[in-house]
């Protein structure tokens, strides 16, 4: 028992420490911008444990980092989503962009892809008006193949 926890530990250890540079980057943007760091998820480091082990819909590895409290951002809008940009480089590709106005506040969601090998990653960012999420997920090509040609088929696989 004591070497499984161990091992565990290990694990979620060195997941935790598995992010991108491009991922840590767009984190530190999000945090300089707001002067704020993100939200603490406990026992985060578990989920790649079982996300590699497991592969939901194809998904190796995620990470997330969330934001919450993040005040006024309307002024900042434009500066944040170059910044988001300029932090992911040239690697990735765009593949969403949305910036809508709703209720008087400004929404962004960015997207990008990069191929790594036979995988994908995928890179989200959304920022809403007082709190912002940025997920990185590492995909099976194949997987996020099905997934693209056919969406509603393959959610409704996981309900």
């Amino acid at each position: 028992m004591k070497s499984a926890l161990i091992a565990v530990c290990l694990l979620t250890a060195a997941t935790a420490q598995a992010a991108d540079r491009e991922f840590t980057e767009v984190v530190r943007v999000i945090s300089d911008e707001f002067h704020t760091r993100p939200t603490s998820i406990p026992l985060f480091g578990l989920v790649n444990v079982f996300t590699a082990a497991i592969r939901p819909a194809g998904t190796r590895h995620i990470d997330l980092a969330v934001f919450e409290h993040l005040g006024n951002r309307d002024r900042k809008g434009r500066n944040l989503s170059e910044s988001i940009l300029n932090a992911v480089g040239r690697s990735w590709k765009p593949f969403v962009q949305v910036r809508s106005r709703r209720n008087g506040h400004e929404e962004t969601v960015l997207v990008y892809m990069r191929q790594q090998g036979s995988e994908w990653k995928l890179l989200v960012t959304a920022v809403e008006r007082d709190e912002a999420t940025v997920v990185q997920l590492l995909l099976n090509a194949d997987a996020l193949a099905r997934w693209m040609a056919s969406p509603e088929r393959c959610a409704r696989h996981w309900n």
